[in-house]
């Protein structure tokens, strides 16, 4: 009795070859964000708590809100960022916070409303003025913040008890509220920019502009809304973080648009444009807030906890880069730099502070 081995085709060989890269890259972030969770369990005996998870996913649902937004403007190309979405997020919050007297609607449309305006503004610049993204939106962050302090007297306008926000910093079934709104939001964004006309024209815009132009894409309107888009995310985010300290503070949003731009990138769409998905910018969040968290936890100093993230999301462009590569020779080479990540923050995490 004789038997026979069955030898793998070259086209079989070639399709295993090539099933793990496109595996991984279809996963995006997800394993990242695993390991991330796995090293924070194994860290802090507090990392997997139910109040620490609570915690985190609301201050998460207040970041991913404008790293929705964010990531609209970057898939979108043409060199795109909101740097204002920040400035935004306080001004927004300033102008509802002056719009209570009006009543709950009043302060939910003066907020959206603003938000709505601002990114109308850098819309207009850009896709109709022809200004550069970095250049138009850095004027009006500056510009929000001045008028945030100016609204405000420079001092936090404090909520009243019966504010109109009290419904966002409740639970629904044991979720947070802010949560929710997150989760719909990016299901909505997830499902604007992958079924419909308008997502699909988005990403041809972000892969070349000129070739979309020809194709009769309406360049310069897809270009005005993804800044609009952009505003309306950073009202929403005014309002959930409203709801979550019960005061409008014109300092609010130092920082955000920076944290938004990272986990836009972390989650795996490039500052070129025309790549990514909504539902990587949601895992890019996670990740940047749970190693946030992990850092917290461990009392790690705020300037190595600075020093920490950036260097994670070099890392994380580097191995974006080379995952882009079809070979898993390219991803081989990748082994080195995650493993010298890894034992990196194994050290810093271990050091005595």
């Amino acid at each position: 009795m004789s038997t026979e081995v069955a030898t793998p085709t070259p086209q079989k060989q070639n399709l295993r070859r090539e099933w793990a890269p496109a595996a991984l890259r279809k996963a995006g972030a997800l394993p990242a964000l695993v390991v991330v969770l796995i090293l924070g369990s194994a860290l802090s005996p507090f990392f997997m708590t139910v109040d620490n998870i609570r915690n985190v996913l609301g201050l998460a649902s207040i970041i991913g809100l404008l790293a929705v937004g964010q990531g609209f403007v970057i898939i979108a190309g043409g060199a795109g960022i909101d740097l204002s979405i920040g400035a935004t997020v306080a001004l927004a919050a300033i102008v509802g916070a002056k719009m209570a007297p009006y009543g709950p609607v009043g302060v939910i449309v003066g907020a959206l409303l603003t938000g709505l305006f601002v990114g109308t503004i850098n819309g207009l610049g850009i896709a109709f003025g022809r200004l550069q993204p970095f250049i138009i939106t850095l004027g009006t962050m500056t510009i929000a913040t001045g008028a945030a302090f100016f609204l405000s007297g420079s001092n936090p306008i404090r909520l009243r008890g019966d504010n109109a926000l009290k419904w966002l910093s409740t639970d629904l079934f044991g979720i947070p509220v802010p949560v929710i709104v997150f989760v719909l939001t990016v299901a909505i964004a997830q499902i604007v920019l992958s079924k419909t006309v308008f997502g699909r024209q988005i990403y041809v815009l972000g892969g070349n502009e000129e070739a979309a132009h020809f194709a009769g894409i309406p360049v310069v309107r897809h270009r005005m809304t993804v800044y609009m888009i952009s505003g309306l995310c950073a009202g929403m985010g005014a309002l959930v973080l409203m709801s979550r300290l019960q005061t409008a503070d014109p300092a609010y949003g130092r920082g955000y648009e920076l944290a938004a731009i990272a986990a836009v990138v972390v989650g795996g769409a490039p500052l070129t444009g025309g790549v990514g998905t909504i539902r990587g910018v949601a895992v890019g969040v996670l990740i940047i807030q749970f190693i946030t968290n992990i850092l917290d936890l461990l009392n790690v100093n705020p300037y190595i906890q600075a020093m920490v993230q950036g260097l994670i999301l070099i890392a994380v462009v580097a191995l974006n880069r080379r995952g882009s590569a079809t070979s898993v020779q390219a991803l081989k080479r990748s082994v080195p730099l995650i493993c010298g990540l890894a034992l990196g923050a194994i050290l810093l995490f271990g050091l005595p502070h």
